[in-house]
């Protein structure tokens, strides 16, 4: 019996080594730039975006246009990798927060786990790691890609010039776009969203809840659009503000809800134009780099390098350093609900 045991411990180490090799991508494809999609070892998956030229911004008739949405011509010089789907959470833990650990999950998440910097929304089925990483800082996303940029470097996964970083905002759209000229990139999604509620979607490019998800961080600062046409342009001024793209799906149950001028009347009767306006391809939305909101995450690429300037950031509205009474909290929690011992 003994025998049989060890027999059935070394199959199965076997099994599990042969798997991990397996989920290793071919590195010479992906350094030549020649692999098509690809998948990391922490099921992060890669798919390639050709370079293009398209037409950034809205029509001045499209249906919930931002004033801020002005058209130009937009020239994508090299191909690129990007995220298919939003970071999970199950990707973002391990390299962000290696020692988090749950405290209920039969009951979602609970302010303790808050405090040790978790997700903020309760997961939605049975695996509770599969959904989108929420909560995510502008500052804290951008750390994440320098530590996927140093992982992959070491492993010899990295092409001369490239790291993973977040898009740039003309990146985002036009990844987004896929081809596509209208204010959505799938008919289905338009629908779902003029009558209010949330779809899944896959756009001609292979990416996956472009328009509804969670809201996604860009490198950009906000700033309007520059005129006239642009090769691979990427704006940064002041660095208080970062651009959101994506849409959510709560701004389609709520579409009411502005979170830039929350103090604004809301409307007796919401329109097509109130459930458009933050979903659509050029839909923009600015918040505060180190503040982490709720719905709001990232998905990466992998892109030629740029500088990011350090961003601006507001110490009254700064949560990407832990305070020596944040980390007495988590502590506390820690011990009062683990019964850990100092």
């Amino acid at each position: 019996m003994k025998d049989t045991t060890n027999i059935l411990i070394a199959l199965i180490a076997l099994v599990s080594a042969a798997t991990v090799r397996a989920a290793s991508p071919d590195a010479k494809q992906i350094v030549s730039m020649q692999a098509g999609n690809f998948t990391l070892p922490d099921t992060i998956e890669m798919v390639k975006i050709p370079a293009g030229t398209f037409i950034m911004g809205s029509p001045k008739d499209e249906l919930g246009r931002g004033e801020d949405e002005t058209q130009r011509t937009v020239t994508i010089s090299k191909p690129f990798y990007m995220a298919k789907t939003e970071i999970k959470e199950k990707q973002y833990l391990p390299i962000m927060r290696p020692s988090f650990k749950p405290l209920f999950p039969q009951f979602g998440y609970t302010l303790p786990e808050l405090h040790q910097n978790a997700p903020w929304d309760p997961p939605k089925g049975a695996d509770r790691g599969s959904q989108a990483m929420d909560a995510v800082q502008w500052i804290q996303a951008v750390e994440f890609c320098r530590k996927l940029t140093a992982r992959e470097e070491a492993a010899g996964r990295l092409p001369k010039g490239y790291e993973y970083r977040l898009p740039t905002e003309a990146e985002w759209e036009y990844a987004c776009r896929a081809g596509t000229k209208g204010g959505f990139s799938d008919e289905k999604v338009e629908k779902a969203a003029k009558a209010g509620r949330a779809t899944r979607s896959t756009n001609a490019f292979g990416l996956s809840d472009m328009h509804m998800g969670v809201l996604e961080w860009v490198l950009d600062d906000y700033a309007p659009y520059k005129k006239g046409s642009a090769t691979d342009p990427v704006a940064f001024s002041d660095g208080r503000n970062k651009v959101l793209r994506g849409g959510v799906d709560e701004f389609n149950k709520v579409a009411n809800y502005d979170p830039i001028a929350s103090t604004r009347k809301v409307p007796r009767k919401v329109t097509d134009a109130d459930r458009l306006r933050y979903v659509r391809s050029a839909s923009r939305l600015w918040m505060m780099p180190a503040w982490p909101y709720s719905g709001v995450g990232f998905r990466p690429v992998l892109a030629s390098k740029i500088e990011v300037p350090k961003p601006n950031v507001d110490p009254k509205y700064n949560l990407g350093t832990l305070t020596p009474e944040n980390s007495r909290l988590r502590e506390i929690d820690l011990i009062e609900f683990r019964g850990t011992k100092k």
